[in-house]
């Protein structure tokens, strides 16, 4: 991720969470932030069929692990993209209702096919998000890669906590927080004594500080969109409040296969770049 970074308001840090400003308006940011993924979608759409993304060999295999999907429950998708991980809920059973903030996402998403329940609906909008079934009427929630896309989160566990049957679970997948969000920058060094050989290393700094920031996620996109990164405990803060338990945590790394060893990214074979948690309602 590359851009400007700025830091959230100060009073993010009272609610664990991105905050409107002062007079209770929002800055505006919300508009450019969907703007940006209604112009990215098709651009996007492509580049996860054709499996040039982390998504199938490195994020989909955790999230459906952590997931358990059972035959017949029935799942929420939040900020389901493309529609492609609904999609393979829906292979394995699943009722699912995926939903996007990007009516143009929503589009491509559709375009594929499948047996899945779309609808355009806004994750920072724990009203929208109430409005799509009655309480306690979902088996599992989950948010892939999405996360750190959106300006806040706690709304979302919110409407989750409702939403979900006792002991229900809610699955995300993010970029590591400590690792690939913020102002963390993959670094190769090369150690020329010996036979020459790379030590692959992230630096980070300003961890600790949430920050917003414009970037890209796959190289030749039209438009840049916006980042926001949160310290892991501020991320599993706005869970903890709504009455949700931490059940299981997951930091895959990258096959040597996937990635050309003197690369940027090839860090992530050795530093995780992702992270995947299965929170739990407790009852």
């Amino acid at each position: 991720m590359t851009g400007l970074t700025r830091p959230y308001p100060p009073d993010s840090w009272v609610s664990g969470d991105y905050a409107p400003t002062v007079d209770g308006e929002d800055d505006g940011l919300h508009d450019e932030v969907r703007s940006a993924w209604d112009e990215l979608a098709e651009f996007w759409d492509e580049r996860i069929e054709s499996g040039r993304a982390w998504q199938g060999h490195l994020i989909q295999p955790p999230v459906e692990r952590l997931l358990a999907l059972e035959p017949g429950e029935r799942v929420l998708d939040i900020a389901c993209g493309n529609g492609a991980f609904a999609r393979r809920m829906a292979e394995l059973g699943g009722q699912v209702l995926a939903v996007d903030f990007s009516g143009a996402m929503i589009d491509r998403a559709r375009a594929h096919g499948g047996q899945v329940e779309y609808r355009q609906a806004d994750a920072t909008d724990e009203g929208a998000l109430l409005a799509l079934g009655e309480a306690e009427s979902f088996d599992a929630v989950v948010s892939n890669m999405a996360i750190m896309d959106m300006e806040r989160i706690e709304p979302m566990a919110a409407a989750a906590s409702r939403l979900l049957r006792p002991d229900g679970r809610f699955v995300f997948s993010t970029h590591h927080p400590a690792f690939n969000s913020g102002d963390a920058r993959p670094a190769v060094e090369l150690n020329r004594e010996g036979r020459g050989s790379e030590t692959y290393s992230v630096r980070v700094s300003a961890y600790g500080e949430p920050s917003q920031s414009e970037g890209v996620g796959f190289p030749g996109q039209p438009v840049l969109q916006w980042y926001f990164h949160r310290p892991l405990w501020m991320i599993l803060a706005a869970f903890f409040k709504h009455g949700f338990a931490l059940d299981a945590l997951e930091e895959p790394l990258l096959q040597d296969e996937h990635e050309q060893p003197g690369s940027p990214s090839y860090v992530y074979t050795q530093v995780p770049g992702v992270l995947i948690a299965r929170m739990r309602r407790l009852v």
